[in-house]
């Protein structure tokens, strides 16, 4: 069993089969048979590159392939239909899919659901070595794999075994052994939470360098605005969820050496009034120079907190305090609006330690959008759930009247569709183009709106079915590494129209695979 430690990727790796050693420079690396896997990760993906020195054949087709099977509940045994395996279709182009297993060495057949995983191949020399030989480029989901965001206080890294295959010279390595029967020796790839520098140069605060991903600079009366480009991508956002304040490295590395050892957070509500201690508990984990151990942080009698020495490496590094909005163990939910915070340093002794003035605030808001079908009509009738509308051969349209809104003007944007048939059948969007998108500033949506759902170039209903209508909302909040948050409402109505056919469900595609393990890198056993 190795360990490896992904570095932050300040820009996503383009994953394309060439080998760019500027994509990779400072990732993390792990020596295998025959060559060295590099990781990096960011708040979305982790991506790879499998620099296969030993692979000097360009062999066509899909003769050379791999297989990444990932432990997606680290349990350290198979969990049937949880844990996941990657590998490539079995016809070219080349494309990554993915199964769940079943069992050892047994898979289902390839997933159909979407995902935004990618794989490539590539042939040519790299650092590693002059001569041209095999490389992949792979982008893994983190959603698919365990981890649905970083940035949260749970230990971030990922368990995995790693299968390449070469047609010229002709080799399999496992790496480790046997990996797919048994994951009580899998590898372990640590990931970043944030970057080394975790701001643009000028962009941190003074002591609070940012809010996760968030530098200083781009907060504004409490809201976010981050520059076109920038991860995460955000405008004028509200804050709410767990967040975490990341300090100013070198100036907290700077107080340390001027023997800081504690510091107070101060906090009030709204830009007025006295600012008072701030009393909160996070943990975070310490790397201990041979694994990750569980740190715990809370306040003392004083309401002050232990500065730990900046040069010691963290899981979310630079932490200096993690606030739960939403309140937990005890601790209330936070109110929603305009939170003020400052930072106070203390020697060993309780002396202030000076450090410079600054002021953060925040715009809580972890209230959802509200939302609302009043009524969906028909020739000026207003079906009931689950009625059976018969829809004539007129220009009458069906019409949706509906709330979308946010109180407090942090809605991102909100949609309105009719589901019917199969999971993988398109819904039918209701709203005209452009509507539901944010336009800019603080906005609220609509309070009560109603939308003749369309009738060019096919009159909806185009088939007889039972349709879900889906009223679906996203707030424009952030925790720092993302928005967060979504809410939706549905009313089931049956829309019968007159010399329409009935929903049929297309057929379903089986593919072409084996039992056992081919070159290919897919096997299926099961359904």
């Amino acid at each position: 069993m190795a360990t490896v430690t992904s570095t932050w990727a300040s820009a996503a790796p383009s994953i394309s089969g060439s080998f760019t050693p500027g994509e990779w420079a400072g990732a993390g690396s792990l020596p295998m048979p025959g060559g060295v896997i590099f990781f990096k990760n960011d708040a979305n993906f982790l991506y790879l590159a499998i620099d296969l020195v030993n692979d000097t054949g360009n062999s066509p087709g899909v003769g050379d392939y791999f297989w990444l099977s990932f432990d997606v509940d680290r349990s350290g045994s198979i969990t049937p239909n949880f844990d996941v395996h990657y590998a490539i279709y079995p016809a070219l182009p080349i494309r990554i899919a993915r199964q769940f297993y079943l069992g050892p060495g047994a898979w289902t057949g390839i997933l159909s659901t979407p995902s935004p995983a990618l794989a490539q191949q590539g042939f040519s020399a790299t650092p590693l070595s002059p001569v041209p030989h095999r490389i992949w480029e792979l982008r893994i989901p983190l959603s698919e794999i365990g981890l649905a965001a970083l940035g949260a206080a749970t230990l971030p890294y990922v368990r995995f075994g790693l299968r390449v295959a070469s047609t010229t010279p002709p080799f399999v390595t496992d790496f480790p052994p046997g990996f797919f029967t048994s994951f009580a020796g899998l590898h372990t790839a640590y990931l970043s939470t944030a970057p080394d520098t975790a701001y643009p140069a000028g962009t941190a605060g003074p002591v609070v360098g940012g809010v996760g991903l968030i530098p200083f600079s781009a907060i504004s009366g409490g809201r976010a605005t981050t520059a076109p480009g920038q991860i995460p991508s955000v405008d004028h956002a509200a804050f709410g969820g767990v967040l975490n304040l990341i300090y100013n490295h070198s100036t907290v590395a700077g107080l340390w050496a001027a023997g800081a050892r504690r510091y107070s957070v101060l906090h009030r509500v709204g830009d007025s009034g006295a600012f008072a201690p701030l009393r909160r508990t996070w943990l975070n984990y310490r790397w201990n120079g041979s694994d990750f151990a569980l740190d715990y942080f809370g306040p003392d009698a004083n309401d002050h907190y232990e500065l730990r020495d900046p040069a010691l490496v963290y899981s979310t590094k630079d932490l200096l305090f993690q606030w739960n909005t939403t309140g937990n163990a005890g601790e209330p939910p936070t109110a929603n609006g305009l939170h003020e915070f400052q930072i106070q340093f203390y020697n060993a002794a309780g002396a202030v330690v000076a450090a410079p003035a600054q002021s953060l605030q925040l715009f809580i808001d972890n209230a959802l959008p509200q939302l609302q079908i009043y009524e969906i009509r028909y020739q000026g009738v207003a079906a009931t759930p689950c009625s059976i509308v018969e829809i004539k051969e007129t220009p009458d349209p069906v019409q949706v009247r509906f709330r979308a809104f946010d109180p407090e003007g942090n809605l991102l944007s909100y949609s309105l569709q009719a589901l019917y048939g199969l999971s993988g059948t398109p819904p039918v969007n209701l709203l005209p183009a452009g509507v539901g998108a944010y336009p800019g500033g603080n906005w609220s949506g609509v309070a009560d709106m109603t939308v003749d759902c369309p009738v060019a170039p096919v009159k909806f209903p185009s088939s007889t079915c039972a349709y879900q209508f889906r009223l679906s909302a996203v707030p424009r909040v952030t925790n720092g590494y993302g928005y967060i948050g979504y809410i939706e409402t549905t009313t089931p109505v049956t829309l019968r129209r007159a010399g329409a056919p009935a929903f049929v469900a297309p057929k379903a595609v089986v593919a072409p695979f084996g039992a056992q393990p081919g070159p290919e890198g897919f096997s299926v056993v099961g359904s």
